[in-house]
């Protein structure tokens, strides 16, 4: 029987080839490519989905500079905890930072009633502003057209997979937000961020609530998220209703004196590392 993490990570397989311009084949995965947005990491990385085998850190990491050859990261999610263990100590050694991430899928009830009726669908347009200043706000997020290239790359999202987007405004401006994509009885939530002087008002917490509203509406009976195992957002999620089904690890290599410290979110991405609040 499939499990539920399966199911996530064929999902999530689904939304990579949705939204890429190319793939490339692997000896134990897939590289994804999108030749519009080579900036953006989570656009250009290569997902393990089959077994290392007897592939080492150094085979691995030849594999990866084969592949992208030419762009200024690279970027590696392996599913497989025990591969990811296995390579670890030796993708360090080649420069590579590693995050666990934390597969969460709804289970139960949030621990309490949440203001779903104060979040709004909002549409494209309004998104692309606030994602612009989200990034901004990140170290990474300064270098001169980022911050436009993270917000335009929405449209490929709508384009491929349908995303939807879940804002709560205070006093009239867009103060957190989330993302939900659909594809049959699977949802995945993405992408939840709250600027830091709208924190502390349980934003975060709506967004997602509603996000996970809307995909039940829509059919979905697994509703899941990426979430740091070592940053505090997966406690919020836990109170939500949210468990962990499965681990994965993801290996970054950012251009010399770009990778951040820890706990300023990854560069070039917005997905695995929420900054909810």
């Amino acid at each position: 029987m499939t499990t539920d993490h399966e199911r996530a990570s064929a999902f999530q397989t689904r939304v990579m080839q949705r939204t890429s311009t190319r793939e490339q084949a692997l000896p134990w995965g897939t590289a994804y490519f999108h030749d519009g947005f080579p900036l953006r990491y989570d656009a250009n990385l290569a997902i393990a989905q089959r077994p290392l085998g007897s592939s080492t850190a150094d085979d691995v990491v030849a594999t990866l500079d084969g592949a992208y050859d030419g762009f200024r990261h690279r970027e590696l999610e392996v599913v497989s905890v025990a591969d990811g263990d296995a390579i670890a100590m030796g993708m360090a050694q080649h420069g590579y930072a590693i995050e666990h991430l934390l597969v969460m899928a709804l289970r139960r009830d949030a621990d309490r009633e949440s203001g779903l009726n104060v979040v709004e669908e909002a549409g494209l347009g309004e998104m692309q502003p606030f994602i612009e200043t989200v990034t901004r706000r990140e170290p990474w997020g300064v270098e001169p057209g980022i911050a436009e290239m993270m917000a335009a790359y929405r449209q490929v999202l709508v384009d491929g997979i349908g995303a939807r987007f879940f804002a709560q405004r205070v006093d009239g401006k867009l103060a957190g937000s989330c993302e939900l994509y659909v594809e049959g009885d699977i949802a995945q939530i993405e992408d939840v961020n709250t600027l830091e002087e709208f924190r502390g008002r349980g934003i975060a917490r709506n967004v997602v609530l509603r996000a996970a509203d809307e995909a039940r509406k829509a059919g979905a009976t697994l509703i899941f998220l990426f979430a740091d195992a070592e940053d505090w957002p997966r406690h919020l999620y836990g109170r939500l209703g949210f468990d962990e089904i499965g681990r994965s690890q993801l290996f970054t290599r950012w251009p010399e004196g770009q990778a951040p410290a820890r706990g300023d979110g990854a560069a070039m991405t917005d997905g695995k590392s929420p900054a909810a609040g």
